[in-house]
């Protein structure tokens, strides 16, 4: 059960990987593919929280197997993992939209490391660090709703 754990830790250190090389090489791109690849890259890391807080609540009311719950996370954790992967790949414009990319990444950064507290209080069968997790997906989740609906193109 451990190996979701490394999982975690190395996808996040991937994706820190691709930011930094994003910034460093970044040439600028389009405004509007910025805004459009933000928008996506926003919604996915959406996706996957929303999916996380539910899947984990219903496993902490007694209405998931963690049979069920294991796959659920998993595809959460990579989800984030792919949004921060396509965030990073998508370079800056200007300086005003690197303020929006830095925004975008550390909403993703604390995803990963959320949805990464969660896998691991569930492996360690931890209810209150698993509950404290959930808790903590639900006000995360809603952050990233507002600032997907906030940067719309």
């Amino acid at each position: 059960m451990r190996w979701r754990v490394v999982l975690v830790v190395v996808l996040v250190l991937v994706a820190a990987g691709w930011v930094g090389l994003a910034v460093a090489t970044g040439g600028g791109t389009d405004p509007l593919a910025f805004r459009q690849a933000v928008a996506k890259t926003a919604q996915g890391g959406l996706t996957a929280v929303r999916t996380a807080h539910l899947a984990g609540q219903a496993q902490l009311d007694g209405r998931m197997f963690d049979t069920t719950l294991s796959p659920i996370l998993d595809n959460a954790v990579e989800g984030v993992a792919t949004a921060q992967q396509e965030l990073a790949g998508t370079p800056a414009p200007g300086a005003p939209e690197l303020a929006i990319r830095d925004q975008l990444s550390r909403l993703l950064d604390d995803a990963a490391r959320t949805i990464g507290t969660l896998v691991a209080a569930v492996d360690r069968n931890d209810g209150a660090a698993a509950r404290s997790a959930v808790a903590a997906l639900g006000p995360l989740g809603d952050r990233l709703d507002d600032f997907a609906r906030g940067h719309q193109p």
